[in-house]
């Protein structure tokens, strides 16, 4: 059932968007498409993502420590943190939850590959968020595509099976857990990218990959 946006508890939100260099990303892919192609989707289902996470009104911030992947979301217009330290995405989530805090916003981890996301799952997760807790959303696969919560710090623990890792540390805390389609359904493998294309969701999708090597992706959105 969608849940009222209107019973969000949170009126400052951070949804910070961890993005890989798109030349290393979605090398899973390689069995349908070329490095090219994948880089190309790659930009602009991180695209989506970021359009969709405006759309909702909150603040919204990359978070990359790729020069290329910066100066990208510049042109979006989109808010760049630099992640700082080791990097990999345990780090950039929680860098972004210390930008988060220091303006004493809530946070939210959401992931850049979740092609099928729509507004309305998003609108859900933001009004789900409990106060002094966390709410987890996950992937298909086992992963975890949403992480939100109203703390000074999470122990993230992304990689293989994480979300069993996450429910667990949220486990004695006031918490949620979120199914939705769009968080469920990330852009991983070539099944992956079967299923998205054939839902409504991801029919933008589905009308970009004939094009890719002569679209770019940046002016490629959800029609």
């Amino acid at each position: 059932m969608p849940i009222p946006f209107e019973a969000m508890l949170f009126p400052e939100v951070l949804i910070a968007i961890p993005v890989k260099p798109f030349g290393v990303a979605k090398r899973r892919l390689a069995p349908v498409l070329d490095a090219e192609q994948r880089s190309r989707v790659g930009r602009a289902v991180a695209a989506h993502v970021i359009t969709t996470a405006r759309a909702t009104g909150c603040r919204v911030a990359v978070v990359t420590a790729d020069n290329g992947v910066s100066v990208w979301a510049g042109r979006l217009g989109v808010e760049v943190i630099r992640e700082v330290g080791e990097a990999g995405l345990n780090q950039a989530a929680a860098t972004a939850v210390s930008t988060a805090r220091r303006v004493d916003h809530a946070w939210m981890m959401l992931h850049a590959d979740l092609p099928a996301l729509t507004e309305s799952e998003l609108r859900d997760a933001l009004a789900a968020l409990p106060q002094r807790g966390a709410l987890l959303a996950p992937s298909h696969n086992g992963g975890t595509s949403l992480i939100a919560a109203d703390l000074e710090s999470f122990p993230f623990s992304y990689g293989r099976s994480s979300f069993a890792r996450h429910f667990a540390a949220v486990a004695r805390l006031p918490h949620r857990l979120l199914v939705r389609p769009g968080f469920a359904l990330d852009l991983d493998g070539p099944e992956d990218l079967a299923t998205i294309v054939r839902l409504p969701a991801g029919k933008w999708l589905a009308e970009l990959i004939p094009r890719v090597t002569n679209e770019d992706p940046l002016t490629a959105r959800p029609r």
